[in-house]
């Protein structure tokens, strides 16, 4: 395989963007016949993808307080991740062009390749530092390795609809063959939540999201001429999510869709931009600005009949008080919520939520500056959030990947609006984690190759 550069010429001398994977071939083309080749990418994409979705230990519940969004310390995920890692860096090497390796190389994935590292080495427990830190990257990879392995754009829209079916199936079937396992029973913590449906997800709050991720996979698949499979997967995606009785997810799924379709209508990427970063000071506002205005507190207790978000507010009030006290590199990778950090504290008894035995803060953005400070935090953010949306301008710009892109940058819209009610940032083998850098990544190579068919 030889590197391309990243555009090609055109018809009548215009600069025409190569494809993801121009020019590929294999060291012994014989190996393979181009049909196996292509239905290899595929299957191992939509293996990928119905990993990323389903995990490999579904239906293993938890509660809202003990829901650690990825146990790296668990012996099945620790190698079961470490074999899917190495099959598909295997596959990536066999499949895979250098010249998307080498896209990497930018400085935003460089310096976060630095905060990971010294995140391991300041730790006090680099051993358990790093085990995470592992499995966050093989997550990424697989994420990555979705994307790329398909020969082409429709090649990917199989691997999607068979990735998202399989999840479908999966927590479907699990309300017809087991619903007490499938649905939220009694919880001394969560009696609200009774009857409520999960699926084969940990918790309503996991699963009304990633149901919010395929529903948009399934719109993406109907825009892009699969009407029927797309329409499946978008109403049984959306039924599920308002089954989950999610509300804050309920209202930001039409909302990330208007703002993305604001770039159609008026055909201009900076449209849904803008209406994306007016979307998100609003949610702040809402949400932060809700512990300092009584006059928010009063109109999110009359729109959602609680105005503490299911008792975030006092984890948001803990959190911000803690933040000054390591302000530029943070307490530590994972070294805050679930350590004595916070378990040796006096009980709170004046708070609404004894904070010493939550896993995490509900709000990325609080809990990246708890854990990396305003430096590790802000190469974070950028990689997370500001990156992708610089991405998704350039990627529109490339005809045959207006569509795919909206998909991707939907993904990032509705993610950064739920980053202010939940946490999932470098979660491991979190299926919202897995989902968000799957749409960055998705956006990056978006921006510099064309994943449609290619031009001739």
């Amino acid at each position: 395989m030889r590197p391309v550069s990243p555009y090609v010429s055109g018809q009548h001398g215009r600069p025409a963007w190569s494809s993801l994977q121009d020019q590929l071939t294999l060291a012994r083309p014989g190996i393979l016949t181009p049909g196996m080749l292509r239905l290899s990418a595929i299957a191992l994409s939509a293996l990928g993808m119905a990993l990323m979705l389903i995990s490999l230990q579904p239906f293993a519940h938890t509660s809202l307080v003990s829901d650690t969004g990825g146990n790296d310390g668990n012996v099945v995920n620790q190698v079961g991740f470490l074999a899917a890692g190495v099959v598909f860096a295997l596959s990536m090497m066999c499949l895979a062009s250098r010249k998307v390796f080498g896209s990497l190389m930018t400085p935003s994935f460089v310096l976060l390749a630095v905060v990971l590292a010294y995140s391991v080495v300041r730790d006090p427990d680099p051993e358990s530092v790093f085990r995470g830190v592992v499995l966050t990257v093989i997550g990424m990879f697989i994420a990555f390795s979705i994307i790329v392995l398909p020969r082409n754009e429709k090649d990917l829209q199989l691997a999607l609809f068979a990735g998202a079916a399989a999840a479908l199936l999966m927590s479907y079937g699990g309300l017809v063959l087991v619903p007490d396992l499938a649905k939220h029973g009694y919880d001394a913590y969560e009696p609200q939540h009774s009857g409520l449906w999960r699926g084969h997800f940990s918790h309503k709050n996991m699963a009304g999201p990633v149901m919010c991720v395929i529903a948009i996979f399934g719109l993406y698949l109907l825009r892009s001429g699969h009407r029927l499979g797309g329409l499946i997967i978008f109403l049984a995606g959306t039924v599920f999510l308002l089954k989950t009785g999610s509300k804050t997810t309920s209202g930001f799924f039409p909302l990330s869709i208007m703002i993305v379709f604001m770039a159609t209508l008026f055909g201009r990427s900076s449209a849904a931009i803008v209406a994306f970063v007016l979307a998100l000071c609003g949610v702040a506002t809402l949400t932060l600005g809700s512990l300092y205005s009584p006059g928010i507190l009063q109109l999110i207790a009359d729109l959602l009949g609680d105005e503490t978000y299911t008792g975030r507010a006092t984890l948001w009030q803990f959190s911000l008080s803690k933040i000054p006290e390591h302000p530029w590199l943070g307490f530590g990778l994972y070294n805050f919520w679930s350590t004595d950090n916070v378990f040796l504290l006096d009980n709170p008894f004046e708070d609404a939520w004894d904070y010493r035995f939550i896993v995490h803060g509900h709000n990325n953005y609080l809990d990246i500056l708890l854990n990396l400070g305003f430096l590790g935090g802000s190469v974070l953010i950028w990689v997370m959030f500001v990156g992708p949306v610089i991405n998704y301008a350039k990627a529109r710009k490339i005809p045959q990947n207006r569509k795919i892109a909206d998909m991707f940058f939907m993904i990032i819209v509705f993610m950064a609006l739920l980053s202010f009610l939940e946490t999932f940032f470098l979660a491991r083998n979190d299926p919202l984690w897995l989902m968000h850098v799957f749409a960055v990544f998705g956006l990056h190579l978006a921006a510099r190759f064309s994943l449609g068919q290619p031009q001739r």
